[in-house]
């Protein structure tokens, strides 16, 4: 039953998840971060954070079918650190992202044989994704370092499916605000056949 819902749940996320809608959610949610950061640190000491972030990506496949591969890749995550008091901890999250290829940069991939198969190879798909992930996080007096990994729906222009998602960062800054650079790979078993994969570098704030 999940399985043949999964095309219509994923063109949903798409949907939630296109360029307009996401840039209006990063700006929401820093926003309501500022304001709710003070009281949320009060009552929870460090348990909840909220990362935003943005930064260039790359993108591939196995059947290597995409040409233009560039692409810019935003996230909003929610974590839960069940210790604060732990330099150690578990921790588990909530990720919501997308990916968008660079348009026009002129790296498009053609045949220029005669035939059925000439043409240009169409530029890697835009993604919109959300993703429940777990791992630990070290934390010292100004730095952190997470490590978290799982599972997430990925849904595209005419291709969606399951997959899974590498997601480390790093921190630095203050009680409640700090500068935070990840870096993530995603593999996604594609509806139309084959794997898809993405890695993406970005850089953003964290309120906690």
């Amino acid at each position: 039953m999940l399985r043949a819902n999964t095309p219509r749940i994923a063109r949903r996320l798409f949907d939630l998840c296109s360029p307009s809608r996401m840039y209006r959610w990063l700006v929401h949610g820093l926003a309501l971060a500022v304001v709710v950061a003070r009281p949320i640190a009060a009552q929870a000491r460090d348990t909840l954070s909220l990362d935003l972030t943005v930064g260039p990506s790359v993108g591939s496949d196995d059947r290597k079918h995409y040409g233009n591969a560039d692409g810019v890749a935003g996230e909003v995550t929610l974590a839960f650190r069940p210790h604060p008091d732990r330099v150690v901890a578990p921790l588990a999250a909530i990720a919501i992202g997308r990916q968008s290829p660079v348009e026009g940069n002129g790296d498009a991939k053609c045949v220029v044989f005669p035939g059925d198969g000439s043409g240009c190879a169409p530029s890697f798909p835009a993604f919109g994704h959300a993703g429940l992930l777990g791992g630990i996080e070290l934390r010292a007096t100004h730095l952190a370092i997470r490590m978290l990994t799982g599972p997430a729906l990925y849904g595209a222009g005419g291709v969606s499916g399951w997959g899974g998602q590498l997601h480390v960062d790093g921190s630095i800054g203050f009680t409640h605000l700090a500068i935070v650079s990840a870096g993530r790979r995603s593999w996604i078993a594609s509806s139309t056949g084959g794997w898809l994969r993405c890695r993406s570098w970005e850089v953003g704030l964290r309120v906690q």
